[in-house]
């Protein structure tokens, strides 16, 4: 049978601008094609051809509209404790250079010292070990906690994990381990899929269009919300922020750009070193994860640090526990340095129900203060 090609894939290639309407239609019809080759790589050229637009934030916004699309009516959503000010953080992977699970380790130490850190996550699509690896390798049993209980443990302990990878199951059935190069849809679509409902958002964007992710999720809905990405050169974009490289932030707050706080963190990432080779990730996935346990355990002399305190600084300022990206630097700073944030990660862990014996394991296979060792090979993530 025949395959009609949509109309979005031919106009694609024009630089004519294209209708909301026809944008979403089009995604929907592609999506709507018999599992195959043909709808992969028509879904591929329309997501991609979409980014390298421009991206355009009327194009991209009804992309990310028609992907939620075939499962928005069956959400479900929790909210906080009254009073209670959660930060939702999560990112879009498909780094061009991989690292350890450094999100992961910023936000336990923001929780730490005070904030309260709902990390959105899944498995790995394209590094060895993403959050909901990390959650597993350490033992907590995040799949068995409904997720108003994990609100609870949010609460409670300062940090929850919540994973997005039952969130968008029709979506996730045709596109779900296809892709592993940044589109359209790397913009902004992990951040739509939280179950508790957050104050402001943290996403981590492995491009440099930080200015249009963060306007298209303000106006997708999030009510504060902090773009940010690191890139060395022209190729490597990262979805964290990291120490010594081209960072790029953008915060919209009440619909505004908050200018005072794109410098801060520029300043705060300009102020250290950079080692991308203390950040790198390591070949093995065990080791991946011990890499990151070591500098929350305060056993880490490498630079390390400074990547994991960056990104936890921006936390506790969304947070609103620090005044300042070099208050939250410090405070993130004294927390790792103290070893405190393995203490939370080990509450988590118990309130989970899971296995703490797995989490001392990796701690006793690492030596005090010791430096970080050989990243290995860098996985190269085909595109």
């Amino acid at each position: 049978m025949a395959v009609t090609t949509p109309l979005l894939v031919q106009k694609i290639n024009s630089s004519a601008g294209i209708a909301s309407g026809d944008i979403h239609d089009g995604i929907l019809h592609i999506l709507a094609l018999p599992d195959g080759h043909t709808r992969d790589v028509m879904l591929g050229s329309a997501l991609t051809g979409l980014l390298l637009r421009g991206p355009r934030l009327e194009e991209v916004e009804a992309a990310l509209r028609a992907a939620t699309a075939l499962d928005r009516n069956g959400w479900d959503f929790h909210r906080p404790p009254p009073g209670m000010r959660f930060i939702g953080y999560t990112g879009s992977g498909k780094k061009t250079f991989k690292t350890i699970n450094l999100s992961t380790a910023a936000a336990l130490v923001a929780a730490t010292g005070g904030a309260h850190v709902a990390k959105l996550g899944s498995c790995s699509a394209s590094s060895k070990t993403g959050s909901r690896d990390f959650m597993d390798v350490v033992g907590a049993r995040c799949d068995t906690v409904p997720h108003q209980k994990m609100v609870d443990i949010t609460a409670e302990v300062g940090f929850g994990f919540f994973s997005i990878e039952n969130r968008v199951p029709e979506f996730d059935r045709r596109y779900g381990g296809r892709f592993q190069a940044v589109h359209a849809l790397s913009l902004g679509f992990p951040a739509l899929l939280s179950p508790v409902t957050c104050a402001a958002y943290v996403y981590g964007l492995s491009h440099p269009a930080v200015g249009t992710s963060a306007r298209l999720l303000s106006r997708l809905g999030l009510p504060d919300v902090t773009v940010i990405n690191s890139s060395v050169g022209q190729v490597v974009q990262v979805d964290e922020l990291l120490p010594g490289s081209t960072v790029r932030t953008c915060r919209i707050s009440a619909g505004g750009e908050d200018l005072a706080f794109n410098d801060e963190v520029r300043r705060g990432a300009a102020s250290m070193p950079q080692d991308l080779m203390s950040v790198a990730q390591h070949a093995d996935p065990l080791e991946n994860v011990a890499a990151a346990i070591r500098v929350l355990a305060g056993r880490d002399t490498s630079t390390a640090r400074n990547a994991v305190a960056l990104n936890a600084a921006v936390l506790l300022l969304m947070s609103g526990v620090v005044a300042s990206v070099q208050a939250g630097i410090d405070t993130a700073l004294a927390i790792i340095d103290a070893g405190a944030g393995i203490d939370t990660l080990h509450r988590f862990v118990r309130l989970t129900h899971g296995a703490p014996s797995q989490l001392g394991s990796l701690l006793r296979g690492i030596h005090p203060k010791a430096a970080l060792a050989s990243p290995g090979a860098k996985e190269i993530a085909p595109c």
